[in-house]
């Protein structure tokens, strides 16, 4: 019986892919749309690279806003999946190292480690690699181009 739920489930696997892919694609989509074509969140992401210490912050914050918005555009629709994890893995890792880590403070190790998990990008992060491995299921722009 555990055997033909499990089968079962495995059948709308696909669903759990749409929607990780869709989701988080979104979430991209709509931060580096923010950051590119809204002024106070450009000049906030602007600031928040600057105060990062990354180098010619007027030219990283739109690029890293440009990345989001286009790869996570990309991810929605499930086109050039792998490619698109990776970069956005990329910029999650970025932000985790210069801004939300360095931030995190706890008593202990294990403390600190229970902080760094619950950071909404150390979720991207795991779903974004989920998704490189699994790859982007069965309603996928990437499934139409490359199905024989």
């Amino acid at each position: 019986m555990l055997d033909a739920i499990a089968r079962s489930l495995s059948y709308w696997e696909w669903l759990g892919q749409l929607l990780a892919r869709t989701s988080v694609g979104l979430s991209f989509f709509l931060s580096g749309r923010g950051k590119l074509f809204v002024a106070a969140r450009r000049d906030q992401m602007l600031e928040t690279i600057r105060q990062a210490g990354l180098p010619r912050p007027e030219l990283s914050a739109p690029a890293i806003s440009s990345i989001e918005f286009t790869f996570g555009a990309m991810l929605c629709l499930g086109l050039l999946t792998p490619l698109s994890c990776v970069m956005l893995t990329g910029v999650m890792i970025g932000a985790l190292a210069t801004t939300q880590l360095p931030g995190v403070r706890a008593p202990s190790g294990v403390d600190w480690l229970g902080e760094a998990l619950y950071l909404p990008e150390v979720l991207y992060v795991v779903i974004l690699v989920w998704l490189l491995f699994a790859g982007p299921g069965w309603l996928s722009v990437d499934r139409l181009l490359l199905s024989p």
